[in-house]
């Protein structure tokens, strides 16, 4: 039996109707990246992540995601544990730990955060936050753990 154009073009149509939904492009891919936080002097409120994923938005309100995380409710141990699930790329995480339950990140006069602060990949302040650079990372399809240490500048 020979197909026609006119019998064929149905049946492909038909085909990639019913398979379609089933095609995932890499953008709707997502990873899990699992973030414990060390380091917190107080098992009580909040810690606040932010998770960028370009240099022109690194530490500006414009985030990929923001996420309040009450200690209590994630204390683990000595650990804080949360659970992010992003599209697949490069990110990096800033973390502060709100003391006064504002809300914001608490600075001196100078910009120096008063709160203790991390960033992905253990980044450090010299004389200012890290770079992007610094602080990136990649998820993947395989789940990640970054561990954070958090300090008081």
């Amino acid at each position: 039996m020979v197909f026609s154009l006119n019998y064929a073009a149905p049946v492909l149509l038909a085909l990639v109707s019913i398979l379609a939904p089933q095609i995932v492009s890499a953008d709707e891919l997502t990873g899990i990246l699992m973030v414990e936080i060390t380091g917190l002097k107080d098992e009580t409120g909040n810690v606040y992540i932010s998770v960028y994923d370009s240099d022109s938005t690194w530490l500006s309100e414009e985030t990929v995601m923001s996420k309040k995380v009450s200690i209590t409710d994630a204390l683990d141990g000595q650990l804080v544990r949360t659970e992010l699930q992003l599209p697949l790329g490069d990110y990096a995480l800033a973390v502060f730990f709100d003391v006064d339950d504002n809300g914001e990140l608490d600075s001196n006069f100078m910009g120096k955060p008063e709160e203790a602060v991390a960033w992905s990949n253990n980044a450090v302040w010299n004389f200012g936050p890290p770079s992007y650079e610094e602080a990136v990372f990649t998820l993947s399809a395989e789940p990640i753990t970054l561990r954070i240490s958090m300090r008081t500048l």
